[in-house]
């Protein structure tokens, strides 16, 4: 996903949540101080400026709730959130906070650069880390099975659907079969026969044709860069990606399925699928909770299914935001930041009480509840989270059964995005995309091809650095 997005997409999700949970999504500041009287003060980032009278009172409340049970723990807040573009001075200048979130898209690099801590020690004695869901906690670990971090919300990439223009095609959205990638072709052709709508909106700038194509070709059984031991190689070139953009390319130029915008970013495409103007679009499964709030769908017509797999398909390509510690945090300070992102993020699901108070406030401020997404935590949690949870529900969760039911699947298996600079190869893709997109004699072999030269550099000149 886009640098951009991410961060709206991150803020948006943790929002949902309660606002105190932005308390992990930025970062400035000072690091840590252990004292040597066995107190410690960390330092977070996210915390909600002065004009934001309510988000404020909400994250000081939060701050001394913490403070009270861990009284030798001191929380200093910061504005500043996190931006891909400034994180490399502040490292080197000590600026980062002890503890901030990232995009998972970005984790894989900080730890090859050594940029973030190892908390492996704490996944083997802590039980609430224990719990996490399997499939997430895999997106924080290193070639080399470390942990670097605490996943605080996930996502895999799905078909999101307007359940309405189905509807309108003939097409049940409670029965349609979309297991297989024909299967969505011909939703896609019979939305745009029989109705005003496209069939399929395609994502194609700001890196997110990249990544959406990135996704497919990992449902059709290739990855664009494959990682060994700790080496990673770009591998653009191979004939999954060939795969998905012959398919594509038939849904533009064979079937007129995608509409007439081949420049779509998130905004647009968001939009447009939530007024009715498309019937499928492949993206993120918590993106519901902005294409409704923010764009104004009518919940009820959300649909949400998984991302078919190919026969030899590798999975659903995931994402999120993970909680991670400054590399030179001390072992003290590492205990509290940990021991804050459990309170944040995760007490809602330890504390079921806690749980149904926070859920009843979001409600209040008209926020989706739950937040849609791949659950962090493993099924048992889960479900006893969603029970007590239940007064306050007003996701039509009914509508997004296929998807959840899909992720409890022991089959389910979630793809790591690419380990090395995912950013420029999502960048670089977009350009192969586009050319398929508006050209009808595009050569894929020789596009491929020469991305493949281009990813090889960029990738190569990472870990050379």
């Amino acid at each position: 996903m886009s640098h951009s997005l991410r961060r709206r997409a991150a803020g948006t999700a943790l929002a949902v949540i309660t606002v105190s949970a932005l308390a992990l999504t930025g970062c400035a500041g000072s690091g840590g101080d252990t004292d040597t009287d066995g107190s410690v003060t960390i330092t977070v980032g996210g915390k909600p400026a002065a004009t934001d009278e309510a988000g404020l009172k909400v994250f000081e409340s939060k701050v001394e709730k913490f403070q009270e049970a861990n009284p030798d723990i001191t929380i200093e807040g910061s504005e500043t959130t996190y931006d891909p573009t400034t994180f490399a001075a502040q490292v080197a200048g000590g600026t980062l906070p002890t503890v901030i979130g990232v995009p998972v898209t970005d984790i894989q690099s900080l730890i090859s650069r050594g940029q973030v801590k190892d908390l492996s020690s704490f996944y083997e004695s802590d039980d609430a880390l224990k719990q996490l869901n399997p499939s997430v906690v895999a997106n924080v670990q290193s070639p080399d099975g470390a942990y670097y971090g605490v996943p605080v919300s996930a996502f895999t990439l799905a078909l999101i659907a307007n359940r309405s223009v189905l509807t309108q095609a003939g097409i049940d959205p409670d029965t349609v079969s979309l297991e297989t990638w024909d299967d969505v072709a011909e939703v896609a052709k019979t939305v745009t026969d029989k109705t005003d709508a496209a069939g399929l909106a395609q994502l194609s700038t700001k890196n997110l044709g990249g990544w959406t194509l990135t996704a497919i070709s990992a449902a059709m059984g290739g990855l664009v860069e494959e990682t060994e031991d700790v080496t990673t190689v770009a591998t653009v070139d191979n004939p999954a990606t060939a795969d998905a953009l012959e398919y594509l390319s038939d849904l533009r130029w064979n079937d007129d399925a995608l509409g007439s915008n081949f420049l779509l970013d998130f905004d647009t495409a968001g939009a447009a699928i939530g007024s009715g103007q498309y019937g499928l679009m492949v993206g993120a499964s918590e993106w519901y909770n902005q294409i409704v709030r923010k764009f104004g769908m009518t919940p009820t017509d959300f649909g949400l299914y998984p991302l078919p797999q190919a026969s030899g398909g590798l999975g659903s390509l995931g994402g999120g935001t993970v909680a991670i510690v400054r590399a030179d945090a001390t072992d003290a300070e590492a205990a509290a930041a940990v021991k804050w992102t459990e309170f944040f993020y995760l007490n809602k699901f330890v504390d079921l009480d806690f749980a149904a108070e926070e859920a009843a406030a979001s409600a209040a401020d008209g926020a989706p509840v739950p937040r849609v997404g791949l659950p962090v935590v493993d099924e048992q949690r889960y479900a006893d989270y969603l029970e007590a949870i239940d007064a306050s529900i007003n996701v039509p969760l009914d509508n997004l059964e296929v998807y959840y039911s899909a992720t409890r699947s022991p089959d389910f298996t979630v793809v790591t995005e690419p380990a090395v600079e995912a950013q420029q190869v999502y960048a670089l893709l977009d350009t192969v995309l586009q050319a398929v997109l508006t050209d009808e004699n595009a050569d894929i072999p020789t596009l491929l091809a020469n991305a493949q030269k281009q990813a090889e550099t960029i990738v190569n000149d990472a870990q050379a650095q």
